[in-house]
């Protein structure tokens, strides 16, 4: 059996996730989340396949991540074959800030800050936590795959090439971790661990009263540089496409920073 743990899996990309790699029975798959009564779809989904497991696992929590990684230990032997680091913060209170929007204004620069601070926290740093939680049970594995989810907005040429000025925290949060999984690979060489950053695509998890318009904006953004760009995907669309490039990694692919395509087309 292939072993598989994510992260953020109660809902959108990564209940995704754990819904597609249930359906082979060969997988056992372990749902990591916050809190594990409040996702009733992923209960449903673990209570009618026996190979999905839900596990109690904060990302900012290295107690509750090594807690975690023994769960699985406990079931899996030892071992851990593929770990997909999901979870994230999207959007903070200063989404809508671009940096010169702060200028002579304290109180967005406070606010500014905060939310800084917390989606590093998140969306960096508890890459962090939750690659040094797993590693053990990942070098023992034969396969030994790390996916972390990234954003094609956290590469610098998109950002120009967009023109894109707001959800600043985001953006600089999701270039960090490129650079944290770069630095993972060459520590994790010799222990022939393949870690990538692996971006997901526009993908329509955000369903409250200002999505539709959000998606509708921002494809017209992207459709400046690719015309032929049709709008976001389904998150079951866009995990079918990051198995796929998962599944054909190999040692040398390690440290890159790619799409949902296996390259740098982030659409």
């Amino acid at each position: 059996m292939v072993s598989y743990a994510v992260t953020g899996a109660s809902r959108g990309i990564g209940f995704a996730f754990i819904k597609h790699l249930a359906q082979d029975p060969s997988n056992i798959v372990f749902a990591l989340v916050r809190n594990t009564t409040t996702s009733p779809p992923l209960t449903e989904l673990a209570a009618s396949n026996k190979n999905v497991h839900i596990i109690k696992g904060d990302i900012t929590s290295p107690t509750e991540l090594a807690a975690a990684a023994d769960s699985i230990s406990e079931i899996t032997g030892g071992t851990l074959d593929v770990l997909i680091e999901n979870a994230a913060l999207l959007m903070g209170s200063s989404a809508t800030f671009t940096l010169t929007d702060l200028v002579g204004d304290a109180e967005k620069t406070k606010t500014f800050a905060e939310d800084m601070a917390g989606t590093f926290e998140i969306n960096t740093m508890a890459v962090v936590h939750t690659t040094n939680a797993f590693l053990p049970l990942l070098r023992k594995s034969q396969i030994k795959k790390v996916a972390v989810l990234s954003s094609g907005i956290g590469d610098i040429e998109g950002i120009v090439e967009w023109g894109m000025k707001d959800n600043v925290p985001y953006c600089v949060s999701k270039a960090a971790l490129n650079m944290v999984v770069a630095m993972y690979s060459t520590a994790l060489v010799d222990d022939g661990v393949t870690i990538v950053a692996i971006s997901p695509g526009l993908v329509r998890t955000q369903t409250q009263d200002w999505a539709p318009q959000f998606y509708e904006d921002i494809t017209k953004v992207f459709q400046k540089s690719k015309p032929s760009f049709e709008g976001p995907l389904t998150p079951e669309e866009s995990v079918s496409m990051m198995l796929d490039v998962v599944g054909k990694l190999t040692v040398k692919d390690s440290g890159r920073f790619m799409s949902h395509h296996g390259n740098k087309d982030w659409l």
